[in-house]
């Protein structure tokens, strides 16, 4: 039998439902709100801290360097080597380097664990540095009188910039254990990532210095050529080549191999992204070389090469990395070079895992050897890697 309910009923049983609902959500708002208060939030703790400062600390400070050091301790607390911030003025000169041109006094540099200065790994043809008369080796100390000892390379790279055409007094650590003053002028400085010569029995020679913007484009243009030459064999150098942008990386890839998995990145969750290559490749015989300043793209590279049978490797073990960074443009000018994801070879090998690229055939180069490499200065017949290279190809 069918019930039917008066039209008061129901305007109750409404009305009391409404009424329950109401009650439920008060009580979840005061039970957020409570606890919110109980435990309060990061951001709440460091504008306390912040007004505690301002109203209290006798010093004179700059918020913005405040604010700065602040992201850059919470970057540096991830202890990941290749996660850091940069201040807006760090982020431009990032900028200047990764397009292969900035102003500077035209060096490469690394921190010297002895001194905690940054010794000199290389000269820029005809730079300020050059002319100033700063060699492979030298170690930098201080900067205009202020040492720069114990500070990281942002700091050290922001404590030596200077507009074109200014200059810098630098202290310089000699190997003769003595201390100099030099005056080095800033200039515009363009690094050339692609040089390449036709060697004997017409084996073509391309050295990439670095993976940054054109570098894709210059590496063909170059192969390109000395095939028009009459190139049989290539002989790949990326010695000391420090890595730089994935497009840069599988452009060259893409020219060089097969049709085929590239480039595998692996994301936070797990998640595959497969770059992969065109029908189109170069039918030429190959020899990589490497060396232990072989970074990320460069040891990819050379890895790649390696497991599609393109091309044997010449030199010594790589560094070893294979995660990759994302830079993150942040609202103030300032930007975070982050850890985002991790990459893996065509036969899914993680280079960091392996502790780098091992090469076919490892040959190291004296200590004389590699001071006259980072010089430029090491002849093609007095180079033992680059000459087993042209033994393979002939």
């Amino acid at each position: 039998m069918n019930k039917k309910y008066s039209l008061q009923f129901m305007l109750t049983l409404v009305v009391s439902a409404s009424a329950f609902a109401c009650l439920l959500l008060t009580m979840f708002f005061y039970w957020n709100i409570r606890n919110s208060q109980d435990t309060p939030s990061r951001q709440d703790t460091f504008s306390e801290l912040m007004s505690i400062i301002n109203n209290r600390f006798i010093g004179t400070y700059n918020m913005d360097e405040i604010a700065n050091e602040a992201m850059r301790a919470a970057v540096d607390s991830l202890d990941d080597d290749w996660s850091y911030f940069m201040s807006p003025e760090e982020y431009t000169v990032f900028l200047e380097n990764s397009n292969n041109r900035y102003t500077g006094i035209g060096v490469e540099v690394r921190i010297d664990e002895e001194t905690e200065g940054i010794m000199v790994m290389g000269v820029y043809r005809d730079s300020g540095a050059d002319l100033a008369g700063l060699t492979i080796g030298d170690v930098i100390t201080g900067v205009d009188g202020e040492s720069i000892q114990g500070l990281t390379l942002p700091e050290i790279r922001q404590k030596l910039r200077r507009p074109l055409g200014e200059t810098a007094n630098l202290t310089v650590l000699r190997a003769d254990g003595e201390y100099h003053t030099v005056t080095v002028q800033y200039d515009i400085v363009f690094t050339n990532p692609v040089t390449y010569e036709m060697l004997e029995n017409n084996i073509g020679y391309v050295s990439l210095r670095n993976f940054e913007e054109s570098a894709g484009e210059r590496f063909v243009t170059a192969v390109r050529a000395l095939i028009d030459e009459g190139a049989v064999a290539f002989i790949y150098d990326v010695r000391s080549n420090n890595g730089g942008r994935v497009s840069e990386v599988t452009h060259i890839l893409d020219f060089l191999l097969p049709e085929g998995e590239i480039f595998i990145s692996v994301d936070r969750s797990g998640v595959e992204n497969i770059t992969r290559s065109g029908p189109s490749f170069i039918d030429i015989p190959a020899v990589v070389l490497v060396n232990s300043f072989s970074y990320s793209g460069a040891e990819y590279f050379a890895a790649m090469l390696h497991e599609y049978d393109y091309a044997p490797s010449v030199g010594e073990q790589t560094t070893g990395k294979n995660r990759m960074q994302t830079t993150i443009p942040l609202t103030n000018g300032s930007a975070v070079h982050l850890s985002t994801g991790h990459y893996l070879t065509k036969n899914r090998i993680s280079l960091f895992d392996n502790g780098g690229f091992t090469p076919d055939y490892e040959i190291a180069l004296t200590e004389d050897e590699q001071l006259l490499f980072r010089r430029g200065e090491l002849d093609h017949k007095d180079d033992p890697q680059l000459q087993k290279a042209l033994q393979l190809l002939s």
